[in-house]
């Protein structure tokens, strides 16, 4: 009935008895059986941890669906490999919007390990710093290598500049990476099109070669598919393209190859797999390999080359590619990779090492007969190397030359491949991948120019230049030459920077270009490095475009391209300089974010449970950090463990992992690698924020042990910082920047940037003093507000110590004396309270005193049980009487008082004001314990204070709550504490006080729903990891 329950309370509709109507009566609802809704329960820890898990979207099933969906009844609804057994491991984190975690990567290695599973697909991704190396990737790797696991990923959707490929799937070399492709039947029955046009990848299907000159992607697949997805979405199917769907696809193809091995007894292991995969795979028309790798799978024909090769003593070998002397991104590599023009500075002979492995089970016998001669052939004429290799059972090197002398500009891709003797029509066992990149000539004002570009059928076109080192923009100029047909084109440049994932310098546009029109993009760019100028239509773009391409390099240069300034220096100097055309120069430099330092408050290191131990018998530890903090008012706020930020499979802990709370132990927000997609707007209050840091070895997690994170906080409003032209301008005088400011070709201007005054400094949201926080922000140089837009770079700003005010000390003695008399006053009357001096001793010296007085009657109040007699009346008509209660209600509807006593005059009656209220306040709170009520004094009482108090007033509102809570005003006591818990935020008091007003009114469905919120909004303990 519970379900009914629900929906009555939101849409009941009894036309004839309408006290029985929901609060939306008549609205229309789908109602859903839970019985629709797939979950698993998973019991840990001997029965102590309760796991229930459930669908973060549609993505899971549909992937798994293309791969294994089995409909007897209706054929065509199948999946690849119908009625493939599946074991479904939820590894995004519903927390994060189901972003995947380390954490759950590392556990689903142990299930797969655990579930005996021979083949896995992995439809998720994310762009990396590096390749091959990180505590997730080595677990994928063990996977593959040591428990026999083929492992299928998607290579991205990134594309379609070249290095474009996420990680795991384009970067870790065990795996087998898939790219998309759209066919014709495809563009006609699923996507239907008007009209179709040859396969071609998808425009946004990620590009190869990985950094380590890997090829990237091994194979394609159709990357689109209608399919079965969870009864939720009360869908039969639907629509979905991605190389998450590419990626099942193929996974569903080599499913078949190995049910067909293992129903005929033939051994094979992943790397045998993927080298069949790509032997037998087909090229997609004059598409590059680094778009559809090695081609489209070709599943029959993989499994008759398979049994070709079956008894070959190289089958069950891996072959192990090492590429030293490259100049490339890593010293360890998997191909060559030429595109910097530094790597073309010195040589081009690189060193191959081909490693045969072997699994671990293999027999040392086997190990001491292998022997195999192999013919070492490159595809193109510019590679040099030997003919042949005699390999045993352990590495082999040799040298290659890249002859680049007579290639064109563009990109160029060639293999070296090695085929077994005299087997070599069966494919080569290893292949050696070679991508060389040269470059587009540049005029001598830096400039390039096409006069006509043909796109049709998708074709991409590339240029590569060498940027300028003085370079720190391009601008990109598009001219449509149709007559008739408007036109989508992408333009995506990505340079390739060490360690840096392409992410970090990318521009992506999407134009829609009409006839004859154009368009102009801002490329940030770094000098020095190769820059990828990739322009192609959308793929389902029928009408071709003819376009003229012009690309000009810019330079306003700064002398540091990361600023950083302090309090203690009173002007910072920042040379610009400008180096091709005339520039104008409009510098600005703008703080918008404080960012606050913390160190944990608490830290434990202990091992996790069964559910972490590796599937090598690691034991896996966490190390649990505890931060706390206040904010005193209202701001939006980043957290950042910079240690271990923007690293995910790269990693090299076993993930990290932070959730925040408020101080009730609700849960606020959560994150883990990337701070940038995690922020949330905090309350005035306490929060804790506790991280959970993860890695096999103890010890590494000991010196996180004092691991600092940074809150990273929005200011309400950026701060300008002043800056000059010259040095006399930091002093007050002439310098200021002119508004009209042209940079010369070959020169530089000094940009002079003047520390903050104390009084442009932001007040902290968490601390009264920020002495030693940074503020955060970035300074442009151009007055384009298109290149203001894309070229910025970071600004810091180090907050030191303020200046110290005088005091204004006051020469006269007499009001020293009179403060000082206030304060001792005052201190007695704090101390009378708590029963230290008697009331005897204060009447001796303060019987008249109206602060004394009103404090007398203060302590009264709080005793609640005192009756109200002579001795309260007389007090309470003695403290009236020393108010002037007419001149009060003047000066409180005066709007203006132009006497020369004014400003004393306003601070008395302000004074005298404010303990006419407290009065009041006390004088009703006295009569509030009193059984029965005085109503008419309560209602004279109650409109004195509505003459003086705003009727929004906090104090107001909360004698009005008790007031109402007196008279049984249930209604009215519901709507004030609600007004309360808008003002003050929502606490456990406050709420059960509205449940409990709402059961007295006999709204026991609202006061039933709240309660059952109770232990979700208020919960005891924080939540587990």
């Amino acid at each position: 009935s519970h379900g009914t329950h629900v929906a009555s309370i939101t849409a009941a509709y009894f036309p004839d008895n309408l006290e029985r109507n929901g609060i939306a009566p008549g609205a229309q609802i789908v109602g859903i059986k839970i019985g629709e809704f797939s979950y698993s329960v998973n019991i840990h820890e001997e029965g102590n941890v309760l796991s229930i898990v459930t669908n973060g979207g549609s993505h899971g099933t549909h992937v798994a669906s293309i791969t294994a969906a089995y409909f007897p009844d209706n054929l065509e609804r199948n999946g690849i490999a119908p009625g493939a057994q599946i074991v479904g491991i939820k590894i995004g984190d519903t927390r994060l919007s189901t972003m995947e975690t380390a954490v759950s990567l590392i556990r689903a290695c142990s299930v797969i390990v655990n579930s005996n599973c021979d083949l896995a697909n992995y439809s998720y991704g994310e762009a990396s710093h590096w390749t091959n190396k990180g505590a997730v990737l080595e677990q994928l790797n063990a996977l593959v290598d040591k428990h026999k696991v083929v492992f299928v990923a998607s290579a991205g959707n990134n594309g379609p500049a070249l290095s474009t490929v996420g990680c795991p799937g384009g970067n870790t070399s065990s795996l087998i990476g898939v790219g998309a492709f759209v066919s014709p039947d495809m563009m006609a029955g699923t996507y239907s099109l008007m009209s179709t046009k040859p396969g071609t990848p998808y425009t946004w299907s990620s590009r190869g070669p990985a950094t380590d000159g890997d090829l990237g992607v091994s194979i394609s697949a159709p990357g689109g598919a209608f399919t079965s997805v969870p009864k939720w979405t009360l869908q039969r199917s639907q629509m979905m393209n991605g190389t998450s769907m590419s990626s099942p696809n193929a996974c569903g193809c080599i499913a078949l190859l190995l049910s067909a091995l293992k129903t005929q007894g033939i051994p094979y292991t992943p790397a045998t797999i993927k080298r069949t995969i790509e032997n037998t795979a087909t090229a997609l028309g004059s598409h590059d390999s680094f778009s559809i790798g090695h081609g489209i799978v070709q599943i029959d024909e993989a499994y008759e080359r398979f049994i070709e090769i079956s008894d070959l003593p190289t089958t069950g070998v891996n072959f192990k590619v090492t590429v030293t002397g490259q100049q490339g991104q890593q010293q360890k590599c998997h191909g060559i990779y030429l595109r910097d023009a530094h790597h073309f500075k010195r040589s081009t002979d690189h060193k191959i090492s081909i490693e045969p492995v072997f699994h671990e089970d293999t027999s040392p016998e086997i190990k001491l007969a292998f022997g195999v001669e192999v013919a070492l052939v490159p595809s193109q004429p510019w590679i040099q190397a030997p003919d042949h290799l005699i390999l045993s059972s352990t590495a082999r090197q040799f040298g290659v030359c890249i002859d680049e002398s007579t290639l064109e500009p563009g990109v160029h891709y060639a293999e070296l491949c090695g085929y077994e003797l005299p087997c070599s029509s069966k494919g080569p066992i290893f292949r050696i991948p070679v991508t060389v990149i040269m470059p587009h000539p540049l005029t001598e004002k830096f400039t390039y120019d096409v006069e006509k570009i043909e796109f049709n059928n998708s074709v991409v076109r590339r240029y590569f230049f060498h940027v300028p080192r003085e370079a720190t923009w391009a601008e990109v100029e598009i001219h449509s030459l149709n007559e008739t047909d408007r036109s989508r084109l992408w333009v995506h440049a990505v340079q390739i920077l060490a360690e840096k994932a392409f992410r970090e310098q990318e521009t992506l546009e999407t134009l829609a270009i009409e006839p004859r029109a154009k368009s102009t993009i801002i490329v940030p760019v770094v000098g020095g490095h190769t820059l990828e100028l990739c322009m192609t239509q959308y793929w389902s773009e029928l009408s071709p475009l003819t376009a003229s391409l012009t690309l000009k390099f810019h330079s306003l240069r700064p002398s540091s391209t990361s600023l950083f300034l302090d309090t203690g220096t009173c002007w910072t100097r920042l040379d610009v300089s400008g180096d091709f055309n005339l520039e104008e120069l409009h510098p600005e430099f703008k703080l918008t974010h404080l960012l606050i330092t913390k160190r944990p408050n608490e830290n434990i290191i202990k091992p996790l449970g069964s559910q972490d131990i590796l599937p090598n018998g690691k034991q896996i530890y966490e190390a649990v950090l505890t931060y706390n903090f206040h904010m005193h008012k209202s701001c939006e706020v980043r957290p950042n463990a910079h240690m271990l930020s923007d690293l995910l499979y790269e990693c090299p802990y076993g993930g990290q992992f932070w959730m925040l709370y408020n101080q009730h132990k609700q849960l606020i927000i959560s994150g883990d690698s990337y701070p940038r997609m995690y922020s949330s707007k905090l309350d005035k209050g306490d929060y804790t924020l506790i991280m959970q840091i993860r890695h096999e070895n103890k010890a590494q997690l000991e010196s996180l042990k004092a691991m600092p994170i940074v809150l990273e906080m929005k200011l309400s409003s950026s701060i300008t910082m002043d800056i000059s032209s010259s040095r006399a301008g930091v002093s007050g005088e002439s310098g200021k920047w002119s508004s009209y400011c042209v940079l010369k070709p070959g020169s530089h201007l000094p940009v002079y940037v003047m520390a903050l005054p104390d009084d442009k400094l932001p007040k902290s949201p968490c601390h009264s003093i920020i002495q030693g926080s940074v503020l955060k922000g970035e300074f442009t140089l151009s007055k384009n507000e298109a290149v203001k837009k894309k070229v910025h770079y970071p600004l810091y700003y180090g907050i030191g110590p303020r200046i110290n005010k005088p005091s204004g000390g006051n020469s006269g003695g007499g009001k020293q004396k009179e403060t000082y008399q206030q304060a001792l006053k005052e201190f007695k009357i704090q101390w009378m309270s708590k029963g230290d001096v008697t009331v005897d001793e204060m009447d001796s010296e303060y019987g008249e005193d109206i602060d004394y007085l009103i404090a007398q009657l203060r302590m009264m109040e709080s005793e609640k049980e005192v009756t109200w007699n002579e001795s309260v009346e007389s007090l309470i008509t003695k403290i009236h009487s020393k108010l002037n209660v007419r001149d009060i209600l003047a000066h409180q509807g005066t709007k203006a008082n132009f006497s020369p006593q004014a400003s004393e005059q306003a601070s008395e009656l302000e004074k005298q004001k404010n303990i006419f209220v407290e009065l009041k306040f006390l004088e009703g709170s006295l009569l509030l314990h009193q059984d029965p009520m005085d109503f008419s004094r309560m209602e004279n009482i109650y409109t004195d204070l509505h003459k003086l108090l705003d009727k929004k007033d906090v104090k107001l509102r909360g004698f009005k709550l008790k007031l109402a809570e007196k008279l049984s005003l249930h209604g009215l006591a519901a709507k004030l504490t609600d007004d309360e818990m808008s003002d003050k935020g929502h606490t456990k008091a406050l709420e059960e006080k509205l449940i409990k007003l709402y059961k007295q009114l006999g709204w026991d469905h609202i006061a039933s729903l709240l309660e059952g919120w109770l232990p979700r909004k208020y919960p005891t303990a924080y939540q587990l990891f």
